[in-house]
């Protein structure tokens, strides 16, 4: 990829329903934001996208799976994936969350309050100076919304963040829909929030965020699915009096609207922006010290790890609330709130890998299962694309369509194929140029390279062809479903293809699949059928990228 372009101006987030016009129009933008974990693959459809757009734009790193905050179950495997997306896209900036979001035995997948006393901050602190470390490069911490605080608070959320970045030389994330939510919430005072950081070496705020929230009658919510609110665009005025020319990003993630409308707000960003920068240099010695500097009581309140475990118990069963709540601060029916986020995070997820199966049940049946499953195999995993894998062996009997388990293994890998990594690039020019070199006796011993994307699907009965029906512009859908299948799910370049094929070429392509030799594979075939066209499957597989390569292996030279 080209080296990173520097970020000025105000961005938008690159989301999916996006992409097309994006790629064809390139609309002038200051910059675009991805979702970390939506890239972790770097491979497929999605890859191409940022790849693409990335020539032309900046980028910037925004994770939501590190959970900075957790006392347990922080993955040093995801921030490896982290570290190899950061070293492949080279953004100009890479940021994450003020929160904790894990249990020892579970991923939580949420943005969950953190107690804000001396404990944490030197847990928080450890794992900045750890992700920084790995990454070789200093990333933004963001302060988030909150629907409860905690009794044994010690210091405000803008206290905490200046403290932190003192202490590890992170840069400040400053979400301005976010203080403005906690406002509402909790009664805090924004500006003061404002004023808490702006003592901090210039440059250490080095983003803005913009977005929409939702006001309920329970709690103002944070759910990036509006237009940037008035009382938040004086906000946005406030900041940039304090910290200066800040790049700002309009943050969109649900009932995503029109292009247009992201620039339209981007557009008005940069007028509030090009405003106050006309007036008159707010004077630096209005904004105190950060009480960050002050020596920081003990927590008062037990071991943080304990309050995680106690939090995580009371969103998984509403009985555990009271005993939770005096350690609380604000009304506990409010950790409603996030336990609703908990179940919409497994439906969303299950429906991203099994809508066929969501049709076939009908959402509110769906939804029920997806809130089951979740409560007895819980995510282990803070890249959600990974969740879900057990679904099939989850689902109730049904004795009218006995088959759903079986649908439900080809729709998880059709899914994982999509997450699939790309075929690994071949130092001898790929499969075709070594099977050209190969004698028939060494072709026979040689070893087949299978494109990671590939999947075998076999079945009693007719999923794929069920699959295929459901699919815009499919066949028919089959007239009874006892009939056995086999399939292979590749996604050779963009697009995950579901292809029928018969027994004996599903014998083969196990048999390669477990690392066996050519000539074991079509044995395999031959004893199903004696006139199995091996060599056209041959050519099929070449022309198709389900052989990514051959390892040769000792036997008679060719001819």
């Amino acid at each position: 990829m080209a080296q990173a372009h520097p970020v000025r101006g105000v961005g938008i987030g690159l989301r999916v329903p996006h992409y097309r016009q994006l790629l064809e129009q390139r609309p002038a933008v200051g910059w675009l934001e991805v979702h970390t974990e939506n890239y972790l693959a770097r491979s497929g459809w999605d890859w191409h996208v940022l790849s693409s757009l990335r020539q032309d734009y900046p980028v910037s790193l925004h994770g939501v799976g590190l959970g900075l905050g957790s006392v347990h179950g922080f993955s040093e495997d995801h921030l490896e994936r982290v570290r190899a997306l950061a070293e492949a896209v080279e953004p100009a900036l890479v940021s994450e969350h003020l929160s904790w979001g894990a249990l020892r035995d579970r991923q939580l997948n949420d943005l969950l309050p953190l107690r804000l006393d001396a404990a944490a901050l030197d847990l928080v602190a450890a794992r900045v100076d750890r992700v920084q470390e790995v990454l070789r490069r200093q990333i933004l911490v963001e302060n988030v919304s909150t629907y409860l605080r905690f009794a044994g608070d010690a210091m405000s959320e803008a206290e905490f963040l200046a403290a932190l970045a003192r202490r590890t030389g992170c840069g400040i994330l400053l979400d301005v829909n976010n203080f403005y939510v906690n406002q509402c919430n909790h009664g805090e005072d924004a500006v003061a929030a404002l004023d808490a950081m702006a003592g901090l070496p210039q440059g250490t705020v080095g983003e803005l965020h913009l977005g929409g929230h939702l006001v309920t009658d329970l709690a103002v919510i944070d759910h990036h699915g509006d237009r940037v609110a008035p009382p938040v665009w004086d906000l946005y005025r406030e900041a940039l009096a304090r910290f200066g020319a800040v790049p700002a990003l309009v943050e969109w993630d649900t009932d995503v609207p029109a292009l247009e409308v992201l620039l339209e707000e981007a557009k008005e960003a940069e007028r509030v922006a090009a405003e106050v920068a006309r007036l008159p240099a707010r004077a630096a010695a209005s904004a105190g010290q950060p009480a960050a500097i002050r020596a920081l009581p003990a927590a008062s309140d037990g071991d943080l790890g304990e309050l995680q475990q106690a939090f995580g118990a009371a969103l998984a069963d509403a009985a555990r609330v009271p005993p939770l709540a005096p350690r609380l601060k604000g009304d506990p029916g409010r950790l409603g709130i996030y336990r609703g986020n908990l179940g919409s995070t497994w439906r969303r997820a299950l429906a991203s890998a099994y809508p066929l199966l969501r049709r076939l049940l009908g959402e509110e049946a769906f939804d029920g299962l997806a809130r089951a499953y979740g409560r007895v195999q819980p995510a282990q995993d803070p890249d959600l694309n990974r969740f879900g894998a057990g679904l099939a062996g989850f689902l109730p009997d049904d004795e009218e369509r006995s088959w759903l388990p079986d649908l439900a293994r080809l729709e998880w890998s059709v899914h994982a194929s999509w997450y699939a990594p790309d075929a690994p690039e071949s130092a001898d020019g790929g499969a075709l140029p070594v099977l050209a070199s190969l004698s028939p006796q060494q072709f026979e011993a040689s070893r087949a390279i299978l494109h990671p994307s590939l999947h075998l699907h076999s079945s009693d009965w007719a999923t794929a062809a069920l699959w295929l029906s459901a699919q815009a512009d499919g066949p028919p859908a089959p007239a009874g479903m006892a009939r056995p299948c086999h399939a292979l799910i590749l996604r050779a370049r963009w697009q995950v293809a579901v292809r029928a094929i018969d027994a004996a070429q599903a014998a083969a392509l196990a048999r390669l699949a477990d690392g066996e030799n050519f000539g074991a594979a079509f044995d395999a075939a031959f004893d199903l059928d004696e006139d199995a066209p091996v060599a056209a499957w041959l050519d099929g597989w070449l022309k198709s990228g389900v052989l990514a390569g051959i390892v040769r292996e000792a036997g008679p030279p060719s001819a």
